[in-house]
Order: structure tokens, then C-alpha cells, then sequence
């Protein structure tokens, strides 16, 4: 579709009274306009009924005038048709058991023996941790390499390649959000080859719900890696965020049912990086990317690229990687601009509008930028407390209708996304692309949640999971399992 017909669909109006405007109990929380995204109040406990985002935000936006960038009338949100799938791992979909109480077990829990490794390299790569050097297109080729930028993986014309979009969610799991999830994800929004949209979470441990982790989990979503604690890690040893980040794969896996194989990600709370330490720990411990490093420059917006060579843009938030990890990728996020014209890094940190058309037209001048160019990845990267808001989840839902009913725009894991970069499909295939599939046959979901009762910070926690129960609340250095991770 192009940008022309995008933009002369059916009124804004039409669109949002076809909307949901539903929203959960929680308290609304108000947006930051600041560089680093706000905290979630999805963090707080679930046992309360109002929350607030955190104000611990520690740089200012960057401001520029959104010169050359077209805010589009309103397209109508005619949804794509809600083709079942004979792969689609929505049938896998219904509602557990009640919560029965347990007592805490006996023993290390057992975890999922997959082993996490990235692709194999098929060419030579640059030593390990050395100086990084520019990046030579010439070199750095696909499956293993890309040195990011404007250009399109393939070299395919932007017309011809699909606009994939990521929607991904930071922070805990549990009864403030599954409602909005449930909104999302549970009422037909399909893929143009009829799996249904998939989104990326990046989860952290305290207040998570490890049986929903595990329902996302089996239903098609990524489950990635938030961190233990959620602090910040910018003075991090390469130990503690080994702790931290690959500590919570192992957490995820214990009690959330997640193959060890398949957290490959992670983001950095408060998007505080670790640079040079925080990247080893990713080529050690066999994490595939990380998506924490905003991009400014967005006309055109930045494709994927891999560390084996040094970043092409701007670091925005020290410190950055200026070492070698090849075979490492960065899904970078892309800065959006709001109606103000101020920049964000993420969804709920823009100026919002303070109605529901102009949200809907804040995302709609976002993701034009990215299709009507070059259509690199568009990053909806958010925290679930933003959608407490009416009107915030009116808008979306209005725009997330729109763009699911185009046939050229998929919205899929950033993993997903990563095995396109590595084998681009035209749109002419991309159909049959196995990777864009959703039949997960050994993803269980949970069936009869368990209430551990657990000793933490001088009380007692209520820890859900469908997986044994932990003699103590898991935490940095006693994820509860017999790991190495305990004795760093």
C-alpha cells in the first residue's frame, strides 16, 4: 500500500469508534518526555490497584523540528481477516486452573538443559574483545555480519520487503498487564500469512508471574531477558551482569517454562548499557542481540547490525561497546518524534497527546517515516503502564487495527526479526518464510498455577509458576537452581 492510499482512508472517527477504549483498573501514569524511557509501574506489586512510573530519569531529550516528516490523515482500521492458521499456536490458547497454595519444595529447582548459542559463523570474524574497527560492507556480509545503517539487507528495492514492526513490553509479568495483553494478542489480529502478531517481552523477576510468562511463552511471544533486579548497570562488573542477565534466563526457565535456547535477548533497565563489560558477558554467555542503544538519526531510519565492528551512529547513552563482538546483535531503537517535535526512545517516554486521534496520528507519522523509505525495522517499545491511560490504549489499538489490515506489514519478535536479516525474504515469499511460522507444538501452557510462598526482603512473597517452587525467592546470585551463576 502506498503512502498516498495510506493516508486517503476513511476519517479518524470511523476508526476509533471501532476501537477498544477499554482499559485495566491500574491508575493512569503519565509519560516522560525525557531521553531514557520511564519505569513501568508493571514493577509495583500486584496486589495494589494504582501505581506510578518512576522519575529517576537522568537525561533530557534531545529536541529537533520534524522538518520533511509528514503527519498523514487517518486511515481506517478495516482489520486484516481473522484467518485461522493450521500452525497458529492460538488454538493452544485457555484459561488455567485455580491457584492452588504450595509450600515451598525441597532442592535446587531443575532447569531446562538447552544450551543458548547464537548462529555459527560461516566466514572468519574479528578477534574477540580487540579494538573495534570501522565496519567495510565488503567484509561485514550477511548471514553473519551487518554493519547497519539506511541500506536494505538483500538489496532489495523497499516496495518489495515487508515492514516489520516490534512491539515488545519491559519489565514484570502479572495481573496489572494481562489484561492489556488480552486485548492485544487474544482478539484475531493476524500476520498477512494468518499467525497471529507476536510481540517481544523483556521481562524482570521481582512481582512476575511465571505462569503468564509461560502462557506468552506457548502462545508464539519472545520472552527476553530485563535483568534480576532491575538496576542500573553502567559501573556493572562482567560478573554482575552475568548475575543479573543471564541469571533471569535461568529464572525464566526454572519457573517459566522457557527453554534456555530460546531467550537470546536482553534490554538494560533504564536503558543504562555497560559497554565493553555488559557486551562480553552477551558473547559468553551466548546471547544472540541486545536492544538497549537508541539511534537519533531516523530519515532514514537505522536497519540491525552486528558488533564485529565498531557503531556507526552516535553513542546517546554511555558507555557504548567500542570493542569486537562478533556475531552479536544490537536491534537498535530507533528515536521517534513526537508532535512537538522532540525525540524519544521509546513509545511512552514522546510528549503524548492528550487525546486519542493524536496518539493515533503521533504513531501514524512514526511509522511513515520507516515505510515510506526504507523501511527498516519500526520499534513500538513500551511499558504496559502507559496503556492505563484511555486514550493511549484508544489511539494504539485504533493504529495497531490499521496496520495489521496492510498486507506488506508484519509484526513478529525481534528474534524472528533477526532470522530475516540473516536470510531477507522479498514479500513475494516472505509467506512461506519458516520463520515467520507460529506452530510451537512443545511450548506448554500452564494449566494449574502454583503459590509458592517465599521468604524476600524481610517478608513473605506469593511467587506463581506451573514449575516446582523455590526453597527461597530467587534473587541475584540464588536463582533457586545449581548453577555456576551462584558461585561468581
Amino acid at each position: 500500500m502506498s503512502s498516498q492510499a495510506l493516508r486517503a482512508r476513511a476519517p479518524l472517527t470511523s476508526t476509533l469508534s471501532r476501537s477498544s477504549s477499554s482499559s485495566s483498573s491500574s491508575q493512569p501514569s503519565s509519560a516522560s518526555s525525557t531521553l531514557r524511557a520511564s519505569e513501568s509501574s508493571s514493577r509495583g506489586s500486584p496486589s495494589t490497584s494504582s501505581s506510578s512510573s518512576s522519575s529517576s530519569q537522568r537525561s533530557s531529550q534531545s529536541s529537533s523540528p520534524s522538518s520533511g516528516i509528514r503527519s498523514s490523515s487517518s486511515p481506517e482500521s478495516t482489520q486484516r481477516s481473522r484467518r485461522p492458521s493450521s500452525s497458529s499456536s492460538s488454538s493452544n490458547r485457555g484459561s488455567s486452573s485455580s491457584s492452588s497454595s504450595s509450600s515451598s519444595s525441597s532442592g535446587p529447582v531443575t532447569v531446562d538443559t538447552s544450551v543458548p548459542k547464537r548462529p555459527a559463523p560461516v566466514r572468519p570474524q574479528p578477534p574477540v574483545d580487540t579494538k573495534a574497527t570501522k565496519c567495510d560492507p565488503k567484509v561485514c556480509v550477511l548471514p553473519d555480519c551487518y554493519c547497519g545503517g539506511k541500506d536494505i539487507p538483500g538489496g532489495f528495492a523497499p516496495e518489495t520487503v515487508p515492514q516489520i514492526v516490534l512491539l515488545t513490553f519491559d519489565d514484570a509479568v502479572n495481573d496489572l498487564n494481562k489484561g492489556l495483553y488480552r486485548d492485544l494478542f487474544e482478539v484475531g489480529r493476524t500476520n498477512p500469512n494468518g499467525c497471529p502478531i507476536a510481540s517481544t517481552m523483556y521481562v524482570s523477576h521481582e512481582w512476575t508471574d511465571y505462569s503468564q510468562v509461560q502462557n506468552l511463552y506457548a502462545d508464539g511471544h519472545e520472552i527476553a531477558s530485563h535483568s534480576v533486579s532491575h538496576s542500573f548497570g553502567e559501573q556493572f562488573s562482567i560478573k554482575k551482569w552475568a548475575k543479573e542477565i543471564a541469571g533471569q534466563r535461568e529464572i525464566m526457565a526454572a519457573y517459566g517454562g522457557v527453554k534456555m535456547e530460546d531467550v537470546r535477548g536482553m534490554r538494560a533497565p533504564f536503558l543504562a548499557i555497560g559497554g565493553n563489560k555488559m557486551f562480553k558477558m552477551l558473547y559468553d554467555y551466548n546471547f544472540t542481540y541486545d536492544s538497549s542503544m537508541p539511534v537519533y538519526e531516523n530519515k532514514p531510519p537505522s536497519w540491525p547490525y552486528t558488533l564485529d565492528y565498531k557503531i556507526f551512529h552516535d553513542c546517546m547513552i554511555p558507555p557504548c561497546p567500542t570493542n569486537s563482538y562478533p556475531g552479536v546483535w544490537q536491534v537498535p531503537m530507533v528515536m521517534w518524534q513526537d508532535l512537538t517535535g522532540g525525540r524519544c526512545s521509546m513509545g511512552d517516554a514522546c510528549t503524548t497527546p492528550p487525546d486519542a486521534e493524536g496518539v493515533y496520528k503521533m504513531l501514524i507519522k512514526n511509522f511513515e517515516r520507516h515505510y515510506t523509505s526504507n523501511r527498516a525495522p519500526f520499534g513500538l517499545f513500551y511499558h504496559a503502564a502507559w496503556f492505563t491511560t484511555p486514550h493511549h490504549k484508544e489511539g494504539f489499538i485504533a493504529f495497531l487495527d490499521t496496520i495489521t489490515a496492510m498486507d506488506d506489514v508484519w509484526l513478529v519478535t525481534n528474534w524472528q526479526l533477526l532470522q530475516w536479516m540473516r536470510d531477507p525474504q522479498p514479500l513475494s515469499t516472505i509467506k512461506n518464510f519458516p520463520a515467520f511460522g507460529c506452530n510451537y507444538p512443545d511450548r506448554k501452557r500452564c494449566t494449574s498455577t502454583k503459590v509458592c510462598n517465599v521468604w524476600h526482603k524481610g517478608g513473605v512473597r506469593y511467587m506463581r509458576t506451573c514449575q516446582q517452587c523455590p526453597e527461597k525467592y530467587p534473587w541475584t546470585g540464588n536463582t533457586g537452581v545449581n548453577s555456576p551463576l551462584n558461585d561468581l
